[in-house]
């Protein structure tokens, strides 16, 4: 981990290198997706009907990765797993991308209804990021997070059902 320049009494701006390889784990369904066949593809088929909602949701998901990346705590190891709640949250937030994997095997397999793409595929990726900030004592990255998740199920939500 690298701290480049501090911006308050703990938190610098630097890079959280194994921040790289756990994104890469939440992108990875996208790099399968072009070797599958799929009958139906209704993600990828999705028309975005509010530009202002879509254009919020993509600012806090890029937002929240940059944080997890570029914003790391003074006291931060590269990876921490010595306390029960250090090695809960991690653990936790590797159960939410289980958890993703999964749905996205339902959803390759033809299993496309609206509640397990918002409750796996959309409900996930910001509920890991939200906890892998937690697990960093991000602050920042854990708001970001949060917020993400309800512009992206709304965004979603409202492409599919609006």
């Amino acid at each position: 981990m690298v701290k480049w320049m501090k911006l308050t009494q703990n938190q610098h701006l630097g890079f959280f290198a194994p921040g790289l390889l756990l994104i890469a784990l939440q992108e990875l369904p996208y790099a399968v997706m072009p070797f599958l066949s799929l009958s139906a593809n209704p993600l990828m088929a999705m028309q975005d009907k509010s530009p202002l909602l879509n254009a919020i949701e993509k600012a806090l998901g890029i937002s929240c990765i940059l944080t997890l990346l570029f914003l790391v705590r003074g006291d931060a190891k590269p990876v921490s797993l010595h306390s029960k709640k250090e090695k809960g949250l991690f653990g936790t937030a590797m159960l939410a991308l289980a958890l993703y994997y999964v749905g996205w095997i339902f959803y390759w397999n033809g299993r496309q209804s609206l509640v397990l793409i918002l409750g796996l595929l959309v409900a996930m990726p910001p509920i890991y990021y939200t906890l892998l900030g937690l697990w960093r004592k991000n602050s920042a990255a854990a708001v970001l997070g949060g917020l993400f998740l309800l512009a992206h199920l709304a965004n979603v939500w409202y492409n599919f059902v609006g």
